[in-house]
């Protein structure tokens, strides 16, 4: 499909809406299941849901979104080019032009995790031309669409404001948490990254840099609140967001008391959403920024001796939990931490034990 997509801006005037009326688009009918989502109501672009999406959020019309495709020919089924067929996922920006008519109109519809199948007629497809020597002229066309995700286009950080950049960080914030509360850990991890990367940009640093960045970029778009606990697995901060942007210390930019509490939570809540997919390690060093900005934060301390237990650092687990009871006394999920460290340490010995006694005999 990338190889075609020139032709939408080269079709000629005889390939016009007009021209059609009464020809092909006059003879589609619209099967069970499908529906007329044309803006002209023309049927001359129909879609059928195959898997239902996620939330109610599509993407706006400039996003960069990422999809795979199948396309096969209405007529006779046989199949023109799939995304499939080679690694990564398909992005462009939908619904400026860079593709069909019936891309820029559907995948506007879709949401997250939606697989559907766009019907689009020469009108909304390839024209009276076609695209030699796999889709003759006038063809109508059959694309099964999955959407991943989408990317709205903002400014670089270098090119807002602080409090621009404090907004942004508040919205990607709002994002992960939603994310977070549909079990989309991954993406809330991707929107937690970027609001902390923009609220911990150092606009007086960038000033000494080479001006890379005169162009904008794009970024993902795409949660429950907080318990109040202090330092347990149910404790999740989702009221606040998290991150993983420009480290805190030596170096980081100074920040209002509004966005270190911002990227403080930023950040936390972007370890927890790393430990549930399993990636102690970043967790661990998002959880060791925030002690930079805040060295008695219990969340933070208690969650970089999770990721210690994670990665059998045993010890540093028991060490982290000492402090999260300095911190606060009386904290029963360190105290659990510290058994479970211990047991599991004693396990791995025996095992180790067990498998060397083998060798040896």
């Amino acid at each position: 499909l990338k190889q075609h997509f020139w032709l939408k801006a080269t079709r000629s005037a005889s390939d016009s809406h007009a021209d059609l009326l009464g020809g092909e688009m006059a003879e589609v009918d619209i099967e069970e299941g499908f529906v007329d989502i044309s803006d002209e109501q023309d049927r001359g672009l129909l879609k059928k849901i195959l898997v239902e999406g996620t939330g109610d959020a599509t993407p706006p019309a400039g996003s960069s979104v990422e999809v795979h495709y199948v396309g096969t020919l209405h007529s006779d089924g046989s199949g023109f080019d799939s995304s499939r067929d080679r690694p990564g996922n398909f992005k462009f920006d939908v619904g400026v032009g860079q593709v069909i008519m019936g891309w820029d109109q559907g995948i506007l519809t879709m949401k997250k995790g939606e697989k559907c199948i766009l019907r689009c007629t020469s009108d909304y497809a390839y024209g009276d031309r076609g695209s030699p020597p796999k889709i003759p002229g006038g063809a109508t066309l059959n694309f099964e669409v999955e959407l991943f995700n989408w990317k709205e286009k903002v400014k670089t950080a270098s090119r807002m404001t602080a409090e621009e950049r404090s907004a942004h960080a508040t919205k990607m914030k709002d994002q992960g948490t939603e994310a977070f509360k549909l079990g989309d850990f991954a993406t809330a991890v991707n929107r937690y990254e970027d609001g902390a990367q923009y609220i911990t940009f150092d606009a007086k640093a960038d000033d000494d840099d080479d001006d890379d960045d005169d162009h904008d970029h794009g970024h993902s778009h795409g949660g429950a609140p907080c318990s109040g606990g202090h330092g347990g697995d149910d404790d999740d901060d989702m009221g606040h967001g998290a991150g993983h942007g420009r480290g805190a210390g030596a170096g980081a930019p100074e920040l209002s008391e509004d966005d270190k509490k911002l990227v403080v939570a930023l950040l936390n809540n972007c370890a927890m959403a790393r430990m549930k997919l399993g990636d102690a390690e970043p967790a661990m060093l998002d959880c060791e920024k925030v002690l930079q900005y805040d060295e008695k934060n219990v969340k933070a301390m208690f969650r970089r001796a999770e990721c210690h237990l994670k990665m059998a650092n045993y010890s540093l687990c028991v060490a982290d939990a000492d402090k999260t009871l300095e911190i606060d006394p009386g904290n029963k999920a360190a105290e659990a931490l510290k058994l479970k460290a211990a047991h599991e340490e004693k396990a791995a010995k025996q095992k180790e034990k067990a498998m060397y006694s083998k060798m040896f005999g």
